[in-house]
């Protein structure tokens, strides 16, 4: 299915009609906002009349927008994973007149991108993994145009957010001064979380303008790979107090947190999400992108089909797979890997890849998240005054309201956690993980329990066909690792989220499956 005409873009976004007429400038949405200290708590809507507008705005990518075009004889190919990386590469592919087998371990589309619909009432639904769209992501603006799929705006809010830290419990309100209860300097003292961040953490941000280059990262960033994030805060000046509260929240969700994670893998993050100025998500769910992506190709995945050994040679490569328990042989020209390190390391290769692509393999990291939801009767925070959104130390980490765009009064909070914390939950029978975290909820929040309904929860690293949820890098590993992710091994191309610019983001599956596209379509 190629794009739609014009009378389809009015259904791609909202109707002008509902967008606010005031704009709001740069400065004010990021002081408004937590999405670049911990997570998303208030965002502005921006005036936009089109599909076209929008995906032009942040068009940088010009591949972006150019169809493959083949100039050698058509190729046999196998892709394993029917992720997003791997369903942008078929596409692509199949559009250039090439022939492609999808294999896919599990019975449905999407990897990481996984929309839960039970136990949920009213029809409500939460996120298990990619949930957002930035307006500056244009490979999946690209697609969502082309596969005509309908983006929601992320509303502004001017409600709280809560901070817990230290037993200590703040409200904080965008544009209102913060009385801290923490030992901080002068200049902190004066600043609210955003300011904090504006501090240490932007003026930095300047040096990362391009890493959609080769070699990334340049010498002059290479310094920010020696050491942690909480480091780099503590080098630029920040108070110990002042480096825990912005260890809350974004600097929490890489890793082990902002005391493991490279400062250069902080810093990368944190200056997309810089760009950003407004966000999305799918209408529907987020699931609905992979579904129209395996409409599209449905006659090319083999579901339940688990990869068990890759050989190659001069002439190609032969991929032996599961199916029904009884192994079954696939021959091709050229194949894309579009699973996770974090599998692949279970899958048998000959001849063994390189030596520096083994070690990249084997020692590439991926985020332990465990994702609990909790249904309310009704959305109460919002009567209070608060967005629902809240930043912790407790095991619960950061909470968040998944009900943005829904209707009815029932709503969904959830509880985020990485690292340490999410595979204490993940330890946990799923039995006792939503009653787990609803005592910590009660602590943020004590109408949590008054409200509360039910529950559900998602644990990626007990999902065997992922083994974690995204990759991040340890102090050293980004210049260690970096030029042998995505590198092609033969016959063999590299696609996925950790081989890309944006770990973690739908975007960086679907620039990832189109560069592999074009590395396979180029070769001999």
């Amino acid at each position: 299915m190629r794009a739609a005409g014009t009378e389809k873009l009015g259904r791609f976004l909202f109707s002008l009609k509902t967008l606010m007429t005031d704009r709001i400038q740069r400065r004010d949405f990021l002081k408004s906002s937590l999405w670049a200290g911990a997570g998303i708590a208030a965002l502005p809507l921006t005036s936009l009349t089109s599909a076209r507008a929008l995906s032009a705005t942040h068009g940088r990518d010009a591949r972006a927008t150019s169809p493959i075009k083949r100039r050698t004889a058509a190729k046999r190919i196998v892709i394993i994973g029917a992720g997003l990386a791997g369903m942008a590469a078929a596409h692509e592919l199949i559009q250039a007149g090439h022939d492609v087998t999808v294999l896919e371990a599990r019975l449905r589309a999407g990897g990481r991108v996984q929309t839960l619909r039970e136990p949920f009432s009213d029809g409500m639904y939460a996120e298990a993994g990619a949930m957002y769209v930035p307006d500056s992501h244009d490979w999946t603006l690209k697609y969502a145009k082309l596969l005509d799929v309908a983006l929601d705006p992320v509303p502004h809010s001017d409600l709280s957010t809560l901070l817990h830290l230290r037993g200590q419990q703040l409200e904080l309100r965008p544009g209102a001064k913060v009385t801290w209860p923490f030992n901080l300097t002068a200049d902190e003292r004066a600043l609210d979380r955003r300011g904090l961040w504006e501090k240490y953490v932007v003026p930095v941000l300047r040096e990362f303008e391009n890493d959609r280059v080769p070699d990334w990262p340049p010498p002059s960033l290479r310094k920010y790979d020696q050491i942690s994030f909480a480091e780099f805060l503590r080098r630029r000046g920040a108070s110990p107090d002042a480096v825990a509260i912005m260890n809350l929240g974004l600097a929490s969700g890489l890793g082990n947190g902002a005391e493991a994670v490279s400062a250069l893998d902080l810093l990368r993050e944190a200056a997309h999400r810089e760009q950003t100025k407004q966000l999305w998500t799918i209408k529907g769910g987020s699931d609905q992108l992979p579904l129209a992506f395996a409409r599209l190709l449905v006659d090319k995945i083999h579901y339940g089909a688990a990869v068990i050994s890759i050989t190659q040679n001069s002439d190609g490569v032969k991929v032996v797979y599961l199916r029904a328990g009884t192994p079954q042989t696939l021959k091709a020209d050229r194949l894309i890997c579009a699973v996770p390190f974090s599998v692949l390391k279970n899958i048998q290769v000959m001849p063994a890849f390189s030596p520096t692509k083994q070690q990249a393999i084997r020692e590439l990291l991926y985020t332990s998240v465990a994702r609990v939801y909790v249904q309310t009767k009704k959305r109460f925070w919002l009567d209070q005054g608060w967005s629902g959104s809240a930043a912790t130390d407790l095991p619960i980490m950061s909470m968040y309201p998944r009900t943005p765009n829904l209707p009815g009064p029932r709503g969904i909070l959830e509880s985020y956690t990485t690292g340490p914390s999410a595979r204490r939950i993940t330890a946990l029978p799923e039995r006792e993980r939503v009653p787990f975290v609803l005592r910590y909820m009660n602590v943020v929040q004590p109408k949590m329990a008054e409200n509360f309904e039910g529950g559900a929860s998602k644990c990626w690293d007990e999902d065997v066909w992922s083994r974690g949820a995204y990759a991040w890098f340890k102090p050293g590993q980004m210049t260690a690792l970096l030029p042998h992710i995505a590198r092609a091994e033969g016959r063999v191309h590299f696609a996925g989220e950790h081989a890309s610019a944006w770990p973690g983001w739908m975007q960086g599956a679907l620039e990832s499956g189109n560069r592999a596209a074009r590395e396979v379509n180029d070769a001999g």
